[in-house]
């Protein structure tokens, strides 16, 4: 069985001997560009590989190259701590540090070097001021190594303890989606761009679609390296080379990321935890501007404070980033944020939600949902964004792309939910979406309360539409769902429909005698007027009465089904309709089809009813239309 792949990163202040060390180790020299080579001062990132599944990352130093360090130090799994015996702790030694807390690094070494240059005594001396350094860090406990590059001494025992430390370095979880940040871009004669980074989760291999974030540009994977062998594929932990056809360096930046489509989609916005160094010199204020760090980007931003008016040295909190340019991020990414100007290391956290809405400040519920999304447990994350959606619920893709995770991960995870009586699923348009039981519950009780809001205020109506009814309780929940939650309260006895209108299963309405009496006027009208009733405007005439109250009286009639409206301004009485499409059901019978002239003279009405009154009967399904003629389809009792 392979050993998986560990990425071991150098860090430490600028002149302590990180490039020297590595070149020890692996006989690589990380320092490529010339002006590195004539500086004697490592500038970018550096890379070497040691054995088959150990790559050294080579961070610079310096103050003005720290966004360098960032970029290096986000993806590493090992940190091998350079400090040199002569300097002792330097400025970048304690923000080095602190950049690899705040990146959440688990596992390190620390190497004393330059031990050729002072006494045995001072070399304890340093050993010592290190240990208090490093308490209550992940580097408590760590060895402690003298070494010389230049001697050679200590070296050995340097390669053995990284090598035990690799063994116990834990693999790294594949969540699925495909994504790799890019850390380097360039072109290569006759093959074209490549770009360089770590694969964070998911398998890249040649041939495969991918794009190109945040920009959105598809790209083809020509071929797949390792370590600088071509391989079929490169998987989670490893550090690939991905050469992309038709695509032109120029077009790529680092900070970019690859990924499968469809997922990490970029964003504008970014909810995080956010916490702050025990030493800035200043605190952070609501709405400041920052230089945030999430992988090997680097992009401006306003960091709007959710919980508080200020963040000072150590304080915590939740933040929403809003970014001046698109950045691509998962749930759980680890960022860092400095200070615009002058730079300066001040924080740090993870990414809570990598496509929030615009959130206004101290909302308990926002708080709340972030607090839960603030967790180690892998299932909560699905629930809480799930939750999230509320009413209008999500699919499992969109899950999947808010997770950065594989579909089938995200389904299994959803069905559990289902399972435990958490969430539900519902048909719609040939896919399946979740809502979170809270929200199915929330659903229910807010169309109940709607009816009974609306009964209320329109006694005299007997319901109200379905449409209308959903715009004002649920605007953004699919019709699919929102019908669902019809028929269960229709089939729990909450709710009832008639006649396209929905009620309280225990309204009705009550007319007065005034009321009562102009009701059966109307509908004595209408019976009389059979196939050709009067108009609806010319009804408050005949029946002497307000039209607000005709209005009215008809509104109930039609939530009883003792009416039928065709056409707007048509008025039917039901029994009428009735008798009307048995005699047309008859006739086709013993005809087989029927023109409108024809219909007309059965009906004993005119073209205005007629052809209004077929096209009813189309719509229930009794007769069909072809050409000018209309055909029987099906036979209503």
């Amino acid at each position: 069985m392979s050993s998986p792949h560990v990425i071991l990163g150098t860090a430490g202040h600028v002149d302590h001997g990180k490039t020297a060390l590595v070149k020890a180790l692996t006989g690589i020299d990380t320092d490529t560009q010339p002006e590195e080579q004539a500086r004697g001062v490592t500038i970018d990132v550096g890379f070497a590989y040691w054995k088959d599944h150990v790559t050294f990352i080579d961070v610079p130093g310096h103050e003005r190259f720290i966004k360098n360090a960032v970029t290096g130090a986000s993806s590493i799994d090992l940190a091998l701590f350079v400090v040199a015996a002569d300097d002792g702790v330097m400025p970048q030694t304690r923000e080095h540090l602190a950049i690899l807390q705040l990146l959440g690094i688990q596992h390190g070494v620390v190497a004393l070097t330059k031990t050729d240059l002072v006494e045995p005594d001072w070399v304890e001396l340093v050993t010592e001021e290190l240990s208090e350094l490093f308490a209550d860090t992940f580097l408590s406990g760590a060895p402690i190594l003298p070494v010389s590059s230049t001697t050679g001494d200590g070296v050995d025992d340097l390669r053995s303890t990284l090598e035990d430390e690799i063994g116990r370095v834990a693999v790294r979880a594949d969540r699925g989606a495909f994504r790799l940040p890019v850390d380097r871009v360039f072109s290569v004669a006759g093959f074209g761009t490549v770009v360089t980074g770590t694969v964070l989760a998911g398998i890249v291999r040649p041939r495969d679609e991918l794009v190109l974030q945040p920009r959105g540009q598809s790209v083809r994977v020509r071929g797949v390296q390792v370590h600088g062998q071509d391989r079929p594929e490169a998987g989670v932990g490893l550090r690939a080379a991905v050469n992309l056809s038709d695509l032109d360096a120029a077009d790529v930046e680092r900070g970019d990321t690859l990924a499968l489509p469809g997922f990490f989609p970029s964003t504008y916005m970014l909810d995080a935890s956010l916490s702050m160094l025990a030493d800035i010199p200043a605190p952070l204020l609501h709405r400041d501007r920052v230089r945030l760090h999430l992988g090997p980007s680097e992009v401006l931003a306003r960091v709007v404070l959710l919980d508080a008016d200020v963040l000072g040295p150590d304080d915590n909190g939740y933040v929403q980033l809003r970014l001046e340019s698109p950045a691509v991020a998962a749930h759980g990414d680890r960022f860092v944020i400095r200070r615009y100007s002058p730079a300066q290391t001040l924080g740090g956290g993870i990414i809570l939600d990598p496509l929030p809405p615009k959130h206004r400040r101290r909302r308990p519920e926002v708080l709340s949902t972030l607090g839960d999304l603030d967790t180690d447990t892998a299932q909560i994350p699905l629930e809480v964004f799930l939750r999230s959606a509320g009413d209008e619920g999500r699919t499992a893709p969109e899950l999947a792309h808010l997770l950065g995770e594989d579909v089938e991960s995200v389904v299994r995870g959803l069905l559990r939910l289902v399972e435990a009586g958490q969430a539900a699923s519902f048909a719609d348009g040939g896919t399946s979406r979740f809502l979170h039981d809270r929200a199915w519950s929330r659903l229910c009780d807010a169309t109940l309360q709607a009816l009974a809001t609306f009964h209320r205020t329109e006694p005299l109506k007997s319901g109200i539409g379905r449409e209308p009814l959903r715009q004002q309780v649920a605007p953004r929940c699919p019709q699919p769902v929102y019908d669902a939650a019809l028929e269960h309260l229709a089939e729990t006895g909450r709710l009832r429909t008639q006649a396209s209108l929905i009620s309280l299963a225990e309204h009705e309405v009550e007319l007065s005698a005034e009321l009562e009496s102009l009701r059966q006027s109307v509908g004595e009208l209408l019976r009389e007027g059979g196939a050709a009733p009067p108009d609806e405007e010319d009804l408050p005439d005949k029946v002497q009465a307000g039209p607000a109250d005709v209005q009215a009286v008809i509104e109930v009639m039609q939530g009883r089904g003792e009416l039928v409206r065709l056409a707007d301004q048509l008025l039917f009485d039901a029994g009428v309709l009735q008798d009307l499409e048995k005699d047309l059901v008859s006739y086709l019978q013993d005809h087989g089809e029927i023109e409108v002239s024809t219909f007309r003279e059965l009906a004993a009405t005119t073209r205005k009813y007629a052809v209004p009154l077929l096209n009813h009967f189309d719509s229930r399904g009794v007769t069909q239309r072809d050409g000018s003629v209309r055909r029987l389809i099906t036979v209503t009792e």
